[in-house]
C-alpha cells in the first residue's frame, strides 16, 4: 500500500477552533476557525439575537467554485497534489460546485463571571455532497471540549488561498479533545491537550489487527503581538499492530511545528512555516506507520516547509502567493509508488465587490509529485470562486 506523503509546517478529511470569517479580506478556506463574537458596548445592539443573557449568531456562506485542470489529477474539489498522475498520462477536467458552503450557529454569555461558548458548524463536503460536522465544541474560561482545530494547528496563520486543500506543507486537521488554556503574558498563552489519535495503519502483511492505545498529547505556545505572531507545538503519539499470534508492534510518534507571520506593510503579511517529525503527516491526513521487510513498524519521517506573501492593492483588491514543499527521504521498505516529495503552489486576485459581504477571485494552482521511483507527474489548474458572507 503506498506511503502517502504530506505534512505541516509551524500541518483532509479529520474532524475540527476559531477563524476570521466575518470579514476577511482575502479568502478563508478549509482551515477557517468560527470568529470570534465583536464585543459589545451597553448601549448597542448585540451582534445576534438575545436569549437571556446568551447572544446566538447564526452565519456561514455561499461559495461557488468553478475548476479548470489542464493535468491529470484526481482530485476534483481541491487542489490535491498526492492525486496527481505520474506515469506520464495527459488529462483535463472542469468542475463546479458549492460544496464549501457553511453554516454556523455560535452561542455565548457570561457565567459565573467567564464566557461560556458553544459552537457549531458544517459544510457540504461529505460523501455525495451530504452535510458534514466540521466543529462543535464548548468553552468555559481555559477549558474546550468538543471538535475543533487541532492544537498542532496555527489556526492563525493558514494562507489565504481559494483552493479547499491549501499548501500540504501546513498542519489541518480537525479532531475531538479536551483542551486548557492559560495566558503566560498579555499577548502571549499556552495550551495543552489530549486528542483523539485515529490515524491510517499500513499493517505488516499478516493476519491482526491495528489499534489506537493513547490519544495523541499535544502542547503549544502562541504570542500575538502588534505585528508578529509566533506558534510552536508539538505532538507526542503510539501506533501499534497486534497480529493474530505473536507480540503486539508499537512505534512512537511525534512531530513540532514552527509557525511565525509578520505584518509588513500597511496590511501585506509574510508569513511561514516549517513542519518536522515521525509519523507527524498524519496531521494532514498521511500515513502513520508501515511495516518493512520483517513486519516491523516504522513512522514516517517527513520536513516540510512552507512560504508565502499577502498583498494588498486597493482596499478592495488583494492578492496572496505561497509554495510549499513536503519530503520524506527514502527508505529500502517504502513502495515505489510511495511519495518522496510534494509541491505546491498558489497566487491568486480577490476583488470584495460587497464590503465584507462578497468577493469575486481567480487562483492560479501548480503541483509536483514525485514518488520513490523516481517517476514524477506536474498538475495546473486556474479556479475562480463567488462567495457570500451570511451576515
Amino acid at each position: 500500500m503506498p506511503v502517502v506523503l504530506v505534512c505541516a509546517v509551524s500541518s483532509a478529511n479529520a474532524q475540527s477552533g476559531s477563524s476570521n470569517d466575518d470579514g476577511p479580506s482575502t479568502p478563508t478556506t478549509e482551515k477557517d476557525e468560527p470568529p470570534p463574537a465583536p464585543a459589545q458596548a451597553a448601549d448597542t445592539k448585540p451582534d445576534g439575537f438575545t436569549m437571556g443573557v446568551f447572544v446566538f449568531k447564526p452565519g456561514g456562506r455561499m461559495k461557488l467554485d468553478i475548476i479548470r485542470d489542464f493535468s491529470a489529477i484526481t482530485s476534483e474539489d481541491s487542489f490535491d497534489p498526492r492525486t496527481i498522475a505520474v506515469d506520464g498520462s495527459d488529462g483535463a477536467n472542469s468542475q463546479l460546485h458549492a460544496k464549501e458552503t457553511r453554516l454556523f450557529i455560535d452561542v455565548r454569555g457570561p457565567v459565573e463571571n467567564k464566557e461560556l461558548r458553544m459552537y457549531v458548524e458544517t459544510d457540504f463536503y461529505g460523501s455525495s455532497s451530504v452535510l458534514r460536522l466540521r466543529h462543535a465544541y464548548g468553552s468555559w474560561g481555559g477549558l474546550l471540549a468538543g471538535q475543533t482545530w487541532s492544537t498542532f494547528v496555527d489556526d492563525a496563520n493558514f494562507p489565504n488561498t481559494i483552493d479547499f486543500e491549501s499548501p500540504m506543507a501546513f498542519p489541518s486537521i480537525r479532531q475531538a479533545q479536551l483542551r486548557w488554556t492559560a495566558k503566560l503574558t498579555d499577548k502571549a498563552s499556552w495550551s495543552v491537550a489530549v486528542e483523539d489519535n485515529k490515524s491510517t495503519i499500513t499493517p505488516p502483511p499478516v493476519p491482526g489487527k491495528p489499534e489506537y492505545v493513547m490519544p495523541d498529547f499535544v502542547g503549544r505556545i502562541r504570542f500575538d503581538g502588534p505585528r508578529l505572531h509566533s506558534f510552536v507545538a508539538g505532538f507526542l503519539g503510539k501506533a501499534r499492530f497486534r497480529p493474530a499470534t505473536g507480540d503486539v508492534d508499537d512505534v512512537t510518534l511525534w512531530g513540532s511545528v514552527l509557525s511565525e507571520k509578520l505584518k509588513t506593510v500597511g496590511k501585506d503579511s509574510l508569513y511561514g512555516q516549517f513542519t518536522f517529525g515521525d509519523g507527524v503527516g498524519r496531521y494532514r491526513g498521511a500515513v502513520t506507520a508501515v511495516p518493512d521487510a520483517n513486519g516491523q513498524l516504522h513512522a514516517p519521517k517527513i520536513y516540510a516547509g512552507m512560504a508565502g506573501y499577502e498583498h494588498y492593492w486597493t482596499p478592495v483588491f488583494s492578492s496572496n502567493g505561497v509554495y510549499s514543499i513536503a519530503s520524506q527521504p527514502d527508505e529500502d521498505f517504502y513502495p515505489p509508488d510511495g511519495n518522496s516529495q510534494l509541491n505546491y503552489g498558489a497566487l491568486n486576485l480577490l476583488y470584495w465587490f460587497l464590503p465584507d459581504r462578497a468577493w469575486a477571485g481567480v487562483e492560479y494552482l501548480y503541483g509536483r509529485r514525485e514518488v520513490f521511483s523516481g517517476d514524477s507527474g506536474t498538475a495546473h489548474r486556474i479556479q475562480f470562486a463567488v462567495r457570500f458572507n451570511l451576515p
